[in-house]
C-alpha cells in the first residue's frame, strides 16, 4: 500500500513539479492521478491542499476508466487456444485496469477574493415550507420551487 502511495505521489508529481515563481507562473495546471477511482480521490483530495496554499483551486475534474489497448486484446484472443489464454482472457474481462482522474486548476490571486471574516454576520434567511430550502427572508418566491411565500404586514 505503501508502494501505492508513492506511485501516486511521482505521477502527482509529474504535472506540478516544474512551477515557476509567482511572476512567470501559469494560470491554469493540469494534474492526472491514476489509479482505482478511490485511491485517484484520495490523492487528489490531498494534494488539492496543496495547491489551494499556492493559490490554485479546481475547477473542472474528469474521471476517466482504465481499458486494456488493442494489442492487449489480440494477445488474449491468440493465447486463447492455449489455456492460459482463456485464463488471461477471463482476467482481462473480469479484473479492470487502472482509470486516469484529471484535475484542472485555476490561479486565483489572493487580492481578487479576500478571505470573508469569521465575525461576518450571518445572512437572514428562512425556510421554505415547500421544499425546506434556505432562501434571503425578504424573499417573496422561493428560487428552488417557486413557492409564493405570503407578505408580511408591517
Amino acid at each position: 500500500m505503501l508502494l501505492r502511495q508513492h506511485q501516486l505521489a511521482m505521477l502527482m508529481c509529474d504535472a506540478a513539479c516544474a512551477l515557476e515563481d509567482r511572476l512567470g507562473q501559469s494560470q491554469i495546471v493540469t494534474k492526472t492521478y491514476k489509479g482505482s477511482q478511490a485511491d485517484a480521490m484520495g490523492a487528489y483530495q490531498r494534494d488539492s491542499v496543496n495547491m489551494a496554499a499556492q493559490g490554485y483551486f479546481p475547477t473542472s475534474q474528469t474521471w476517466a476508466p482504465g481499458s486494456y489497448g488493442c494489442g492487449a486484446f489480440l494477445l488474449a484472443l491468440i493465447l486463447c487456444v492455449v489455456l492460459i489464454g482463456v485464463v488471461v482472457f477471463i482476467y482481462m474481462i473480469i479484473v479492470k485496469p487502472d482509470g486516469i482522474l484529471s484535475v484542472t486548476y485555476e490561479f486565483r490571486a489572493t487580492t481578487a477574493f479576500p478571505a470573508i471574516p469569521a465575525t461576518a454576520a450571518p445572512a437572514q434567511e428562512k425556510t421554505c415550507p415547500k421544499c425546506a430550502e434556505q432562501v434571503k427572508a425578504a424573499a417573496i418566491v422561493c428560487r428552488f420551487c417557486g413557492h409564493e411565500f405570503t407578505p408580511l404586514l408591517r
